[in-house]
């Protein structure tokens, strides 16, 4: 029996998948293989603090998807695809007709996948035909179990799969049509265990990076659960501090979509707002 449906009941309280990391970054298109030795990244408002959560410590997930990567090996040496969950809801028939609507694929977008980890949805979604993805996780061992995921192919496709800090981003400024985040920024808040202020400055950040790496004209798409709150004082207070960046275009409230799909059929909060300055 592998780890992963533990954590996953243990995340329905306490959520986190991807979000710090002080990794050196190497894009998929270089085929070089991604490196372990780390370098001190220099973050906004200097905070380095070790998350009083085991769910925000990379050495927790990076031996939870290590745990998923050695029980999935070959008797013979070789490596099969890693276990694969999907965090909140899976892509076909689910989360799918919600984000088509507001990221039509035949606009062939950008999408910026934070904390990817080894959730099958992510690569249903790149088969659906959302080739143009770029993906990052905060634990090393998360990004190995997406390569293994997603398989030779399919990577020689996407645009990068990088171990990443997401309150740091590595991306150039307005990189992205649109970002779908499911739990991660969930757990961004989460892992500041009791210390809320520091929760919610480490939830600042990224969404900050977010506004940051997002076109005007693009979108943040959140399914969130367990900190939906917090997500969304997040960005109304990002807005009152730059002067409404983000028009919101899904709230959470029932929303039906016009091929009849009801959002109540997705088993968590869907928030979607459009960076309009």
């Amino acid at each position: 029996m592998t780890l992963m449906p533990l954590i996953f009941a243990a995340i329905m309280s306490v959520t986190c998948h991807g979000w710090i990391s002080t990794t050196n970054l190497v894009p998929l298109k270089s085929h070089i293989p991604p490196t372990s030795n780390t370098h001190n990244l220099q973050l906004k408002g200097s905070l380095l603090e070790e998350p009083d959560n085991q769910f925000g410590r990379m050495t927790y997930w990076d031996e939870s998807y290590r745990e998923s990567l050695v029980q999935n090996d070959d008797h013979d040496g070789s490596k099969n695809d890693t276990e694969t969950f999907s965090w909140y809801c899976g892509w076909n028939d689910e989360l799918e007709p919600f984000f088509n609507e507001v990221v039509p694929l035949e606009q062939n977008p950008t999408v910026l996948i934070p904390g990817i980890g080894n959730d099958a949805c992510i690569r249903d979604m790149f088969d659906s035909g959302y080739h143009r993805l770029s993906a990052f996780d905060y634990a090393p061992e998360g990004v190995e179990c997406a390569k293994r995921m997603f398989g030779p192919q399919r990577l020689q496709l996407m645009d990068d799969l990088l171990v990443a800090d997401a309150r740091d981003l590595p991306y150039d400024d307005a990189s992205f049509d649109a970002v779908l985040d499911k739990g991660t920024l969930d757990s961004i808040f989460l892992s500041g265990g009791k210390d809320k202020v520091l929760a919610r400055k480490h939830l600042g950040m990224a969404v900050s990076e977010l506004a940051r790496v997002v076109k005007v004209g693009g979108v943040v798409f959140s399914v969130t659960a367990a900190c939906v709150d917090a997500v969304q004082q997040s960005f109304d207070e990002y807005n009152e501090l730059k002067g409404c960046c983000w028009k919101q275009i899904r709230d959470g409230s029932l929303y039906i979509t016009e091929d009849g799909y009801t959002s109540n059929n997705v088993d968590a909060t869907m928030l979607v707002w459009e960076r309009i300055k």
